[in-house]
């Protein structure tokens, strides 16, 4: 039997799974309802991100933050602008923020054969951010889940909580990859622990924004573009 001491850590969301192009959709219809309202679109939209940002520092990604950040943008523009709140509107907004857990993503081009490939020479983990119930629906109904050793739920991907993942698995950190297209929850956790690492970027949003803490990584365009790495 071959002897896998090679690791591979991977991220879901963005990574394997298209989650936030459901995320982009909810955003157009909350842009479309405040139009309707006669408040301004890219100004709502900048102030729902303000509003998420501090509901996910205050309460993680618990599953009622979104749908609750949405509402509270909707409060936020009727109070500055001295306009009653219609409750039909509210509901309206609030049914977007929890539609998005109702949607199954899709799988990012090549994921079953990336996967498949590499679980014949690595171990492969899966290590995913948010809330534990949605996480795991979104796993299922991916059909991925059976070609990880291991799936872990993490509260906020700190070098701490990927530690956990390495001493869990007695996992050497030179010899573990860490795969995602966040810089700010993938790739400076990995890089802060001394892991190798890949970022296969891809369009997300404000709470992600961040700079490399160095260059010692990898990037690549597309997730099949691993296998020529790998």
């Amino acid at each position: 039997m071959e002897d896998r001491t090679y690791t591979i850590i991977f991220d879901l969301d963005d990574t394997l799974i298209k989650t936030n192009k459901i995320y982009n959709h909810a955003r157009d219809k909350f842009y479309r309802v405040m139009t309707k309202h006669g408040f301004p679109g890219e100004e709502s939209l900048d102030r729902l991100d303000q509003i998420d940002i501090e509901h996910i520092n205050r309460q993680g990604f618990a599953k009622e933050r979104y749908p609750l950040s949405l509402v509270k943008t909707y409060h936020y523009f009727c109070q500055k602008n001295n306009k009653k709140i219609d409750r039909q509107a509210e509901q309206e907004i609030s049914d977007i923020g929890w539609n998005v857990f109702e949607q199954t993503p899709e799988l990012v081009e090549g994921v079953n054969l990336v996967l498949n490939t590499l679980q014949e020479r690595y171990t492969l983990l899966l290590a995913t951010l948010g809330d534990p119930e949605i996480q795991h629906e979104k796993i299922r109904h991916s059909g991925l889940k059976g070609y990880f050793l291991d799936i872990h739920v993490l509260s906020h991907k700190t070098p701490e909580e990927y530690r956990q993942i390495l001493n869990k698995h007695n996992l050497k950190k030179e010899k573990t990859w860490l795969i995602g297209n966040s810089v700010r929850s993938d790739l400076n956790p990995g890089l802060r622990l001394g892991l190798n690492c890949i970022l296969i970027p891809a369009v997300t949003w404000k709470f992600e924004e961040e700079k490399p803490i160095s260059d010692q990584y990898l990037q690549l365009n597309s997730l099949i573009e691993v296998l020529h790495y790998l």
